[in-house]
């Protein structure tokens, strides 16, 4: 058996829930971020501290025999008949339950029985929505995949035995460029690097959200999926979106359509919607969300001829690795002067963070780039806030600022050693 990657944030979150009968626990991410090997990391944890196999029962619903189960009495019965006889706590590992219907009724028949620890991936988000999970008998968690964050694609690299150069930077933007899917890092080197972020795309649409929606125009979807991607860390805008697709496809798009096919792409994990938060009266304002994509690989997928625009692309870096680490992100709103700032961050404790990301802040950084106008443009909004919750600008830099009480940082190291806000 080949030695697996462990994937350490995710499984520290998991660790103390491994033996918990009255818990399920759900692991969601996008198609290909890893959550088919997490279960395998962890039915090597239980092994190694002493779980028979007999107990560990791991049900893959895209593999043979088990692709024909759809329905939660199938499931039942084969759950049972590979663990009636089976003494003292069993390990259930259902994996991409996607396809199963009324699923609900088989994860209540297991929990009756609280001899069984559940454990439940899947590509999308219909199977934690609140229409399901409500239907739940049992305490739920939900444990947010995503693909690899920088450091874990450094370290992946290394584990592999792939060349990591001595210039991390020059690492962040192959990063950038080829995304954090494992299948990539594990085999880099490959002609189209794209061709996998592609094929995941093409498999979402064919083996989730086909099966999941009804999608009448397939051209529109396609179309739809395309300008949301390309348009990633912008704010978007329905109306723009209802003329770019008027000009190119010559269709009248309804706005309930265009945020029926946006629910898609999120529940799909394609994209996460990052809303407007007003700082002052501590409230989520609608409209101009900006989307960010779960891979950047994504942006190369739908065009080939994208070129990197670094500073967005920080954003989306800066904004997965906050997601992470739990954090809830909104884009910030300063009332008093209209500015905006990049991420405000909310943890379990409603306790905010602050994060502005730019490509370089120094007038004299290599090549002259960055200008004391970019840096005014980033501290100023951050010192117009008047609490005292942290404050980060996030940047390639490598001379950092000592201003405000501000936190500057260098991007590549704070991933790099997995800082915490």
């Amino acid at each position: 058996m080949n030695k697996l990657y462990r994937r350490e944030i995710y499984l520290n979150k998991l660790r103390p829930l491994y033996d918990e009968t009255g818990t399920i626990k759900f692991i969601t991410g996008v198609l290909g971020c890893g959550k088919t090997t997490l279960i395998e990391n962890i039915i090597e944890e239980l092994i190694e501290k002493g779980v028979p196999e007999d107990n560990i029962i791991s049900i893959n619903f895209n593999k043979r025999p088990y692709k024909g189960i759809n329905t939660a009495q199938k499931l039942i019965d084969i759950v049972d008949r590979q663990s009636i006889e089976i003494p003292g706590e069993k390990y259930l590992f259902l994996d991409e339950l996607l396809n199963v219907n009324d699923f609900e009724r088989a994860l209540n028949e297991f929990t009756k029985d609280s001899s069984y620890s559940i454990f439940v991936t899947s590509s999308n988000g219909y199977t934690t929505k609140p229409k399901h999970v409500r239907r739940l008998k049992a305490h739920y968690i939900t444990v947010e995949m995503l693909t690899l964050s920088f450091q874990e694609y450094l370290d992946m690299k290394k584990f592999y035995g792939k060349k990591v150069s001595d210039n991390l930077q020059e690492e962040l933007t192959k990063y950038m460029m080829e995304g954090g899917f494992p299948y990539t890092v594990i085999n880099s080197g490959h002609d189209n690097m794209h061709a996998y972020s592609k094929k995941v795309l093409e498999d979402i649409f064919e083996k989730i959200i086909r099966k999941n929606k009804r999608i009448k125009n397939r051209e529109l979807f396609f179309a739809i999926r395309k300008y949301v991607i390309n348009s990633f860390g912008k704010a978007l805008i329905i109306k723009d979106m209802q003329e770019f697709l008027s000009e190119t496809l010559h269709m009248s798009v309804r706005k309930e359509t265009l945020y029926n096919y946006l629910q898609i792409l999120e529940d799909a994990r394609i994209v996460y919607k990052c809303q407007r938060f007003d700082i002052s009266e501590r409230r989520i304002i609608k409209g101009k969300e900006k989307y960010y994509l779960s891979d950047l690989s994504f942006y190369y997928a739908v065009d080939l001829y994208n070129t990197l625009d670094i500073e967005t692309s920080l954003k989306n870096v800066i904004y997965n690795y906050s997601l992470l680490w739990d954090y809830k992100v909104a884009i910030g709103r300063v009332k008093n002067n209209k500015s905006e700032i990049d991420f405000v961050l909310e943890d379990s404790e409603m306790d905010y963070v602050y994060v502005q990301v730019a490509n370089y802040i120094n007038s004299n950084t290599r090549g002259g780039i960055g200008t004391s106008k970019e840096e005014e443009y980033k501290y100023k909004p951050l010192e117009n806030i008047r609490d005292f919750y942290p404050k980060y600008v996030l940047t390639l830099d490598k001379a950092l600022h000592k201003r405000s009480g501000i936190k500057h940082k260098n991007i590549v190291d704070f991933i790099e050693n997995c800082e915490v806000f």
